[in-house]
């Protein structure tokens, strides 16, 4: 998943005071983080200095590939610089400049305003701020035509009126960098998440498959419909039991492929005592690489980090939308927001019944689970200690959750 680069890249933001610098910084950050690369924001008052500089070299010399520099750079000087630097170290450069209109300087500049004053009162913050501004803004030097790499955005929250403009940009990661800000960088979001109700085959211990709700999975789809009576917009995966999840609850509403549960290939169907006894050495070679592993005909986590891309992008063009999925889905999405590095993923628990609602803080992202206290199977399961073929029935199930036993449906062809 990782983007393939010969040399790592330095990103540097260009901009006067409020105009969203370091929310694109953080936002770049965090996706290319997500994304399995490694990330770092340096935050500087105006410019980067030789101090800065250093320390950029020690994350590279360290084994991280991208480092963005969150400063103004008003001045041609000042972005040369760190072009030079990246010339000494054979570093790629890129240049991010960002603009927006006057609401948004204003929206930006409250922001601001109140982010200072919460944590000291005594100082004129508003004054401080707008005489900032006003003094930057006579010495700054728009990036000229001869500075590329280069992305520029206009800013707003306004899908209409975002717009950005690129010249000079080479290789799949700054191609990645500039998809994340052809979004509107909208710095207020609510989202509500949770997996659907508990499934038939839930109770029988069995991944995958198109089964309908249990009892107690339709009861949380009435509890659900109290707890979250009003979302703007409802996605849902193209599955029974997450269609179901939603159904009485009034919005508009899309069944996204993107949402549907990992492909578990020759599994599906299964439950994990069935796969140790048919495919013990797929058992034992997901155990021990459950990010990369792919089920035969299936897909891996990896798959589907790629997969939910395009829904993370569109979630941070929105808000208050609710999104019904699966497990191994959500746990995707989640680590987006809870900045959990593609290792991880896996065995992010998502439990059964648990509305997740998530809200922004800045740039960062707070997640609050609910639980709804409708019963239901536990369907989360830890790495096992022993990962090898070789091992016994009982290491291999070690850690699989209790359920109901039940034999595997008829296929009537």
């Amino acid at each position: 998943m990782p983007c393939v680069l010969s040399a790592p890249l330095v990103v540097t933001l260009v901009g006067l005071p409020c105009r969203g610098k370091s929310f694109a910084a953080h936002r770049i950050a965090r996706h290319l983080n997500w994304r399995g690369e490694s990330a770092k924001v340096f935050t500087v008052d105006e410019a980067a200095t030789p101090e800065t500089l250093k320390e950029i070299l020690a994350h590279f010399q360290s084994g991280n590939n991208v480092a963005i520099i969150d400063g103004m750079h008003l001045t041609r000087q000042s972005r040369q610089a760190v072009s030079a630097f990246c010339s000494d170290t054979a570093s790629h450069h890129i240049l991010v400049e960002i603009s927006c209109d006057d609401v948004e300087v204003t929206d930006n500049m409250e922001r601001t305003l109140t982010f200072y004053e919460k944590r000291d009162k005594s100082t004129d913050w508003r004054h401080v701020i707008q005489e900032k501004v006003h003094r930057h803004l006579e010495e700054y030097e728009p990036c000229s035509a001869a500075e590329a790499p280069l992305i520029a955005v206009s800013a707003s929250a306004n899908p209409a009126l975002h717009a950005v403009t690129a010249r000079g940009i080479q290789g799949a990661l700054q191609t990645v960098i500039l998809g994340v800000l052809a979004s509107p960088l909208i710095k207020e979001h609510v989202f509500y998440f949770t997996r659907h109700g508990e499934s038939k085959f839930n109770m029988m211990g069995r991944i995958g498959g198109d089964s309908g709700l249990s009892e107690r999975g339709a009861k949380y789809a009435e509890r659900l419909a109290i707890a979250c009576p009003a979302p703007k917009l409802i996605w849902t995966s193209e599955l029974e039991r997450t269609i179901a999840t939603a159904r009485a609850i009034p919005g508009a509403r899309t069944a996204l492929k993107e949402l549907n549960e990992i492909n578990a290939g020759i599994c599906e169907g299964l439950t994990y005592e069935e796969i140790q006894e048919r495919f013990p050495q797929e058992f034992a070679w997901r155990d021990q690489d459950k990010l990369k592993y792919r089920y035969p005909h299936g897909e891996s986590y990896l798959d589907l980090l790629q997969r939910v891309d395009n829904v993370i992008q569109g979630l941070i063009t929105a808000s208050e939308v609710l999104v019904v999925s699966h497990q191994a889905v959500l746990r995707c999405i989640m680590a987006y927001f809870m900045g959990t590095t593609p290792e991880d993923v896996p065995y992010i628990n998502v439990p059964l019944h648990t509305l997740l609602v998530v809200r922004s803080r800045g740039y960062e992202f707070e997640v609050e689970p609910i639980p709804l206290k409708v019963e239901c199977v536990d369907t989360y399961r830890v790495q096992p200690q022993n990962c090898s073929p070789g091992r016994t029935d009982a290491d291999a199930l070690q850690t699989v959750p209790a359920h109901f036993d039940a034999p595997l449906p008829q296929v009537i062809n």
